[in-house]
């Protein structure tokens, strides 16, 4: 039987990416967590770290770390039905950076005033979200993909909306004879990281009908840092049009292409356990997401 306390230390030293800080968290010392891990390792008969800074679990570690998350659902489950004691196993859930900076806190927010369990944010591009889910280190994602994983369900939310943004500053200085898709290729940009260019792509293959061009973005991987970016004149960038509605109606940001809409798509998908708080925390992304996404 694998035990169960030793691979309570492997997610804690995993969630805080050292040994050091997982002890903290344990209330034991660095000593005793790690030789619990040693001794797991000989259970399993392999490695379930790789020692670097951060500490990150082996394929093999994944696996335990996914089973011990299930486990503590359930466990929670069984503490509820019969009173034997209080038990709040956390939620963990991967989501994208556009949606964390617009409407997820709104999620957090009707989710705690039911239920107490801590929440654990893995964040993942919208397109990377699924194999998180699909790895088994999270219960739930949001995802541009709708197809549901091996034992979860999947619902459509809704969709996004992406526009093209700049300040006026900007657009007096690069754009003196009227914005045009030509002159937008020549300007600088902003993505995210590499994950993004294939959303930056997709407008202007989509929506400008142009042959995508990123070679004149700057990397700055920050959502809120996007909008401060832009309002400051630095580049144009594609932002959420929820992220920004203060500053466009503040006048700080200025649509380049007023009926150019990337609707990117979103969906909830989540494991099927029985677990009272993974159901409200689906039906606070419903509820949330239909008053947020446009249909």
């Amino acid at each position: 039987m694998l035990d169960y306390r030793a691979l309570h230390c492997l997610s804690e030293v995993i969630r805080f990416g050292s040994f050091e800080r997982g002890a903290q968290a344990l209330n034991l010392t660095q000593s005793a967590v790690s030789q619990k891990i040693k001794r797991l390792e000989n259970n399993v008969s392999g490695p379930v770290l790789i020692r670097t800074k951060p500490l990150r679990a082996t394929p093999l570690g994944e696996q335990l770390l996914a089973h011990f998350q299930k486990i503590s659902v359930l466990e929670e489950q069984l503490y509820s039905r019969t009173g034997l004691k209080e038990e709040y196993a956390p939620i963990s859930v991967a989501v994208n950076n556009d949606v964390l900076a617009t409407w997820f806190s709104d999620v957090m927010s009707r989710f705690a005033l039911t239920h107490p369990n801590p929440v654990h944010i893995y964040n993942a591009d919208q397109s990377q979200t699924r194999s998180v889910l699909q790895q088994g280190k999270v219960m739930g994602c949001i995802s541009q993909t709708g197809t549901p994983v091996a034992g979860g369900q999947s619902v459509r939310l809704g969709t996004m909306d992406y526009q093209l943004y700049a300040s006026p500053e900007f657009i007096h200085r690069y754009f003196q004879e009227g914005i045009s898709v030509e002159g937008v290729l020549q300007v600088p940009g902003l993505l995210y990281d590499e994950f993004d260019v294939a959303l930056l792509s997709d407008y202007q293959s989509e929506c400008l009908g142009i042959t995508p061009y990123v070679n004149h973005c700057h990397w700055y991987p920050s959502s809120h840092g996007f909008v401060r970016m832009t309002t400051a004149g630095v580049a144009c960038s594609l932002l959420p049009t929820l992220q920004v509605r203060h500053e466009v109606a503040a006048g700080q940001l200025v649509a380049l292409f007023p009926d150019k809409h990337l609707k990117v798509p979103l969906f909830w998908h989540w494991f099927e356990l029985e677990s009272d708080a993974l159901a409200a925390f689906t039906r606070a992304v419903k509820v949330i997401s239909r008053v947020q996404l446009s249909r």
